[in-house]
């Protein structure tokens, strides 16, 4: 049994919000009281975010958190407080980054980015995500040099044009679609590194991965959400990064590399994220292509 909300009975006035808000009904009121019952608490902390009297606290297993690298004070911020117009502008203003200045990320930065990280939503609030920092330019090179092994491997069975065509049998049409799709990209990449030119990392200095396992509700999505909060932080923290695809795709189908970098082979990569100061200034927001929508 999970009874993990404290209630301070002295500071409890009985308004039933705690009760209310609460997904798992773990609460219920006697003697206009909160009172605990039997059932397990998912640790959304949402009767604490409601009680106006401070009567609920959760010890130890909860924590608000903190940064290190600016001043932070909790604000609830309301539709009153950000316009829509100020926060599509806040959202669209941040850029995938593709070029970067030759300057170090200290790690109390990327602490922090990693602290906004877990505030993300998840399924069941199950926060199930697990974060590699890989900091240093030069450990960065050495990471890319890796995954570019990797790629020079799966290049060399994709170019084989007998080998991309049994693979069907086995493995679908996967095989020729990366060779359709990105076989010339990467054998192009490939080349370039020899000269020390890194297409995959931009020359970041820093990479976070963001990884965990599959066994919560929504997973993939989790990790989304807890990755975009990096990418949207690190732009107002004056920091470009860049969603990294290949090196996720590798490190999904490489189990020497997980172990090197020390994550659990279970666990699915979901993001590999590029950081560092941008080497560019965007003067306008970018297009979009067309999309379709249907009302029913």
């Amino acid at each position: 049994m999970n009874r993990v909300p404290v209630i301070n009975k002295k500071k409890c006035t009985g308004c039933g919000k705690c009760v209310e808000v609460c997904p798992k009904d773990v609460l219920y009121l006697k003697d206009r009281k909160a009172e605990l019952n039997e059932n397990d608490c998912m640790l959304c902390s949402h009767c604490y975010a409601v009680c106006d009297f401070d009567a609920v606290t959760f010890n130890q297993e909860l924590e608000s958190i903190k940064f290190e690298t600016f001043k932070y004070k909790e604000l609830v911020v309301g539709s009153s407080n950000i316009s829509p117009e100020l926060l599509v502008n806040a959202f669209r203003s941040r850029r995938s980054v593709r070029k970067y200045k030759n300057e170090e990320i200290n790690n109390d930065t990327l602490r922090d980015l990693i602290e906004f990280a877990v505030t993300a939503p998840s399924g069941s609030n199950c926060q199930d995500w697990e974060f590699t920092v890989i900091n240093g330019r030069e450990k960065v090179w050495e990471f890319a040099v890796r995954i570019k092994d990797f790629f020079i491997r799966l290049n060399k069975l994709a170019g084989n044009r007998f080998i991309r065509y049994l693979s069907f049998l086995f493995m679908g049409k996967a095989l020729i679609n990366y060779y359709n799709d990105h076989y010339e990209t990467v054998e192009r990449a490939i080349k370039e590194s020899e000269a020390g030119i890194d297409r995959l990392f931009h020359g970041a200095p820093c990479v976070i991965i963001v990884h965990g396992p599959l066994d919560g509700s929504t997973p993939v999505e989790d990790a989304a959400y807890a990755s975009y909060n990096i990418c949207m932080l690190a732009h107002y923290m004056n920091l470009g990064t860049c969603l990294i695809g290949f090196a996720v795709e590798a490190l999904n189908r490489s189990s020497v590399m997980k172990n090197e970098l020390d994550i659990y082979e279970k666990n699915r990569v979901h993001s590999v994220i590029a950081i560092g100061k941008p080497d560019v200034k965007f003067r306008k927001h970018s297009l979009r292509k067309k999309y379709s929508v249907e009302f029913i």
